[in-house]
């Protein structure tokens, strides 16, 4: 059976439980509560496996993982649950500032593939941005797939002169004004591929 889905977060107040409204053909409307908290890190062998599979990138399980646990010295790792199953995760890193402004990443975003296609990415990426924004900030991730999926909340890619070499598209979300001052920016200012 096809749902559509609407999710009602209230992203301004920093409610962690949020109401997730599915409303199928029939209009039948069912209520189901998400969670959207730190990853625990017994939960971190568990993301890492699932991430494993995209972003092996010719390294062995153990590689991967050493990699991966550098960047909690730097970020915090999100999950968004439901009924005690997680359905999707990410990692929030925050960055050296440019001047007065404060750089974050985003990276590591997955979806466990039962759950793709629902919102819980967009829901979990929406909750960590709207927790860091202000006019002074920079959010930076590095998409390997269609840019299209981050452009609809606001990120741009970044011209082809900060773009690193390698399979990701470096993208940006940050005010119309620090947009213009970016666009100014050296490559060597922004964090390398995370």
């Amino acid at each position: 059976m096809f749902f559509a889905s609407l999710l009602l977060l209230h992203l301004t107040s920093k409610r962690k439980e949020h109401p997730l409204i599915w409303i199928n053909l029939t209009n039948e409307v069912k209520e189901k509560t998400v969670i959207i908290r730190e990853a625990k890190d017994h939960e971190r062998i568990e993301l890492f496996r699932e991430a494993y599979k995209v972003w092996s990138k010719n390294r062995t399980f153990e590689q991967y993982c050493a990699d991966n646990s550098k960047e909690d010295a730097f970020g915090t790792r999100y999950v968004l649950e439901q009924d005690g199953k997680i359905l999707s995760s990410l990692i929030l890193l925050k960055f050296k500032d440019i001047g007065e402004c404060k750089v974050y990443g985003i990276g590591s975003v997955l979806t466990f593939a039962p759950y793709r296609g629902k919102g819980y990415a967009t829901a979990l990426l929406n909750h960590c941005i709207e927790s860091i924004m202000d006019k002074n900030t920079i959010v930076i991730l590095y998409s390997e797939i269609n840019p299209a999926f981050y452009e609809r909340l606001g990120f741009r890619v970044l011209p082809s002169y900060l773009q690193i070499k390698g399979p990701a598209v470096c993208m940006a979300l940050c005010s119309d004004s620090i947009w213009k001052r970016l666009l100014k920016a050296s490559a060597s200012m922004l964090p390398t591929y995370f």
